[in-house]
């Protein structure tokens, strides 16, 4: 048949549909011809799997995660393939702007912990990029004035032989204020050794606003030398360590002990809900072994709701706590308005040395409604004093409960000025208050505490003789009524529980469950 053609006013419809179609093909294309071009341009950037993408950058692995924080601008992202592994020293440049510049897994919000929570590394690890240096040198490590930085679920391994450190924040060689490294943050991170020489630190924190939390670092430790998991010399805070796992063999977090060209303290800083711990296996294995935790040099540093479990003696004399000041710093050197509450300290030589005469001294240390249990014993290989003091200006012991095989004090050198010890329980044992070349009790308070004001304490063992009449003296610890012989909460019926100052519980009062987060 033949086909019958369209008439003309049916043609020219038609061909203005197709001038619209293509008009409005234009429009779309022309978008898409420039997004075209923009990818290949992207390819430019992205010869080694580096990806830019309005503000994220998006480093593939084998990419080159140094170009990305180059190229990066503050309040974008880089997001590092999860399970990829990224081996070099990355520096964090400074950069104009005080937004963050956040660093951080590819892996999708639901494939790694939840803000506040700390992170589990046999859990999420797989979905953690993995940095790490092949040489000594620091896998991150900052320049004179880096600032606003966050790392989010990112794994850190160690350095070439576990020397130095894995994050090295400042270089402690800097001149002026402004140069310090500060809004650094690590949020849900995992930082460990991965030498069989173990690693010599995981963070040196000298910076300013750095933040550290819901973290885990762990294996940090050294035969021959020191070791900490964070340790803060160099920088004058604020510093918040809040929610972490924090395992080390010479001290687990250290303040001071080491000089600065700008003779700073750290101050203004917070150690909160985490746990420090030392495994237990690593008692046949060599590790240079001293504190849980010490201050050489700090001020207004409050350390809260802790849980720190196992030390012993090995290179030194297995004394859990700290506050020593050391003159590294010279001067400047000083401990000054730490708190020190709701923690929980079990298994180790000794509990605690106090100890200002260098520097500038050791003034107002408050030690409050703590737990220390498992304190000396021959697991531990230590002596199970309490308390070594030699010159302070202002400590405060009050609502402690103290189970040590030890006595309560060893007291040498100068004495301990403005010196209360009130609401505690704890044992006499052999000696109780002792000190150097003194008889024990009232002899020891006289000259190692003047003036000291010990009260409403109940010390199982001794006698009213030694303390006077205003404490309590059970011959035996079932007599106080605890609730078991681990926790040591006291029982709704102790006779003890109302009998503090101003009608307190005697010794610690804490949420047993809660202290060392998660």
């Amino acid at each position: 048949m033949r086909r019958l053609e369209k008439p003309n006013w049916q043609r020219k419809k038609d061909h203005k549909k197709f001038i619209l179609l293509g008009i409005i093909g234009a429009i779309f294309a022309i978008p898409l011809l420039f997004g075209v071009v923009n990818f290949f341009n992207n390819l430019i950037f992205t010869e080694t799997n580096v990806l830019a993408n309005g503000n994220k950058i998006i480093v593939r692995a084998g990419g080159d995660f140094q170009a990305a924080l180059n190229k990066a601008k503050p309040g974008d992202m880089i997001l590092l393939q999860a399970g990829a592994e990224f081996k070099g020293s990355f520096t964090l440049p400074k950069k104009q702007g005080k937004e963050f510049i956040t660093i951080r897994t590819s892996a999708m919000d639901s494939q790694i912990p939840p803000e506040g929570k700390r992170i589990d590394p046999k859990r999420y690890s797989p979905a953690l990029p993995k940095l790490s240096s092949p040489t000594a040198e620091a896998v991150i490590k900052t320049v004179d004035g880096s600032h606003h930085y966050r790392f989010i679920a990112v794994e850190f391994g160690g350095t070439k032989n576990g020397e130095n450190n894995i994050i090295q924040i400042g270089s402690t060689e800097e001149r002026r204020i402004e140069d310090i490294p500060h809004h650094i943050e690590f949020d849900r991170v995992y930082i460990h050794a991965t030498s069989s020489k173990g690693q010599r630190r995981g963070i040196a924190a000298n910076g300013k606003h750095i933040v550290i939390k819901n973290s885990h670092i762990s294996g940090i430790r050294r035969k021959g030398d020191e070791s900490q998991a964070i340790a803060v010399w160099a920088g004058d805070g604020p510093i918040e360590i809040i929610n972490n796992y924090l395992e080390a063999a010479a001290e687990n977090i250290l303040f001071g002990g080491a000089g600065s060209s700008l003779k700073l303290v750290p101050s203004d800083c917070i150690v909160r809900d985490n746990h420090l711990n030392k495994p237990i296996k690593w008692k046949n294995e060599g590790w240079v072994v001293k504190n849980l935790f010490e201050i050489k040099n700090g001020r207004r540093i409050k350390v809260e709701n802790n849980l720190m479990t196992n030390n012993w003696a090995m290179g030194q004399d297995g004394t859990a706590i700290l506050f020593t000041v050391r003159e590294d710093n010279g001067k400047a050197s000083t401990i000054e308005d730490i708190e020190f509450t709701g923690n929980i300290v079990r298994g180790s030589g000794n509990a605690i040395n106090v100890y200002g005469e260098e520097g500038s001294g050791g003034h107002r240390l408050t030690i409050r409604n703590n737990l220390f249990a498992d304190i000396g014993g021959e697991k531990w290989k230590g002596r199970g004093h309490f308390l070594i003091s030699n010159d302070w200006n202002g400590l405060k012991i009050e609502n402690n409960t103290i189970i040590q095989r030890g006595n309560v004090t060893n007291a040498y050198g100068k004495p301990i000025r403005d010196f209360v010890f009130r609401n505690n329980i704890i044992y006499n044992n052999e000696y109780g208050f002792i000190g150097d070349s003194v008889s024990p009790g009232k002899p020891t308070l006289s000259k190692f505490f003047p003036n000291a004001v010990v009260e409403k304490n109940i010390i199982i063992g001794a006698d009213s003789s030694l303390y006077g009449r205003n404490n309590y003296y059970p011959s035996s610890i079932r007599q106080i009524g605890f609730k078991d012989f681990v926790n040591y909460e006291l029982k709704a019926d102790s006779p003890y529980r109302k009998r503090g100052l101003n009608g307190k519980t005697i010794g610690a009062d804490l949420n047993l469950a809660n202290v060392g987060g998660d």
